[in-house]
């Protein structure tokens, strides 16, 4: 399978008939990034408040909700993405490698959002390769059986909360197709990463914020 090379103007039309979305669209993509970012908390703002429900450490539903401003008693490293985005998915282990160093000084949460590309939207052959064919889920068992891909495949010990079906969460940080947020003691916050899909160097920017919160 084909890999994109040269940055998304150079792809021909059969590869965009293949991942399912039009020229237009990606003319678009980076004014609709613009437009989501703008409504983002700043740094140094108070970080949005938020319920959300909460996976178990094995990835299961129980009906357990998490209140988002009930971890400011320390620093938190918020995360959003999803399976579907190669870069999220590639960086798992670097999430987990910093959870670990850092958890009994941070407090860690992943938020589980809409997914990046699904076989039903925009396709990329970074997951056609890994045999990742994924349609976008329909319900919230849907969200949180992919969920738990994370924590099964993946080896992610940081907690995961669903985002809703009306993506809320995602709309209230911009946090599609991933976004990293370091949030100081109290709730404002400290830094943030752009929007995905970004380099590694985001998530060691993120990691450094973090130690300094510590």
């Amino acid at each position: 399978m084909a890999t994109i090379t040269g940055g998304m103007n150079s792809v021909s039309d059969e590869m965009l008939e293949a991942m399912n979305i039009t020229r237009e669209f990606l003319d678009h993509r980076d004014i609709e990034k613009e437009q989501m970012d703008a409504i983002a908390p700043d740094i140094g703002s108070q970080a949005p408040d938020f319920i959300a429900e909460r996976l178990t450490l094995e990835g299961e539903r129980n009906n357990s909700t998490i209140k988002f401003s009930n971890l400011f008693n320390r620093p938190v490293g918020l995360i959003f993405g999803s399976y579907t985005c190669p870069i999220f998915r590639g960086q798992l282990k670097r999430y987990e490698e910093i959870h670990q160093s850092l958890k009994s000084q941070i407090n860690f949460l992943c938020v589980y959002i809409l997914e990046a590309h699904p076989e039903d939207g925009w396709r990329v052959p970074h997951n056609w390769e890994k045999n990742i064919c994924i349609t976008t889920p329909q319900n919230m068992d849907d969200r949180a059986t992919l969920a738990r891909r994370c924590i099964v495949e993946e080896g992610l010990t940081i907690s995961i909360v669903l985002d809703t079906m009306e993506n809320d969460l995602l709309k209230l940080y911009a946090g599609s197709p991933e976004r990293l947020y370091a949030i100081a003691t109290g709730g404002l916050v400290a830094h943030k990463s752009s929007i995905g899909p970004f380099d590694d160097d985001d998530v060691e920017a993120w990691s450094d914020k973090l130690k300094a919160l510590a």
